[in-house]
């Protein structure tokens, strides 16, 4: 990082950034902090994939950020850090996926609101469709989705039924 701010030719881009993480990056954590405050009033104080109460909470990518590296507002879920950094860059388990398109269904325009609030953008059918890819993608590969720490299962035909009803 110094390196870049040591560079004159990017002085003015930088101006006079005294932090530069926070110039690159300060926008999207204050994004996800409103994101998670607003997802706690939305959903309750629970783990989206556990159901436990939340004490500390992260703001998750239900669909990897890895498989789709966008911000919308409607691929967002709270989650333990236990429970997020166990589910890592996995797509999760029918269970989870079935829970999270009634939550789309049913919550779309508050989740709209959520990300339109927070700077985010915001397009529930866009993330439908790239679930469906993802998932489409993880079966004809035969991979297997997170169900919780340590435990996966394979992505089956009966996920894409999901994704299609």
């Amino acid at each position: 990082m110094n390196h870049i701010k040591a560079n004159r030719r990017n002085q003015g881009i930088l101006g006079e950034a005294g932090d530069l993480e926070d110039f690159l990056f300060g926008s999207s954590r204050q994004s996800l902090a409103i994101v998670g405050a607003s997802l706690r009033k939305l959903d309750g104080p629970q783990c989206f994939y556990c159901g436990q109460g939340l004490q500390e909470a992260d703001v998750d990518h239900f669909i990897p950020f890895v498989l789709y590296p966008r911000d919308l507002a409607h691929n967002f879920v709270l989650a333990h850090p236990y429970c997020n950094r166990s589910k890592s860059d996995s797509l999760a388990a029918k269970v989870h996926l079935q829970r999270w398109l009634d939550r789309l269904m049913v919550k779309s325009s508050q989740l709209g609101e959520i990300g339109m609030a927070a700077g985010v953008a915001v397009d529930g059918a866009t993330m439908h469709r790239v679930a469906a890819w993802g998932y489409a993608n993880a079966h004809a590969a035969q991979a297997r989705a997170w169900v919780k720490a340590a435990n996966y299962e394979v992505v089956g035909s009966d996920y894409l039924a999901q994704l299609t009803c």
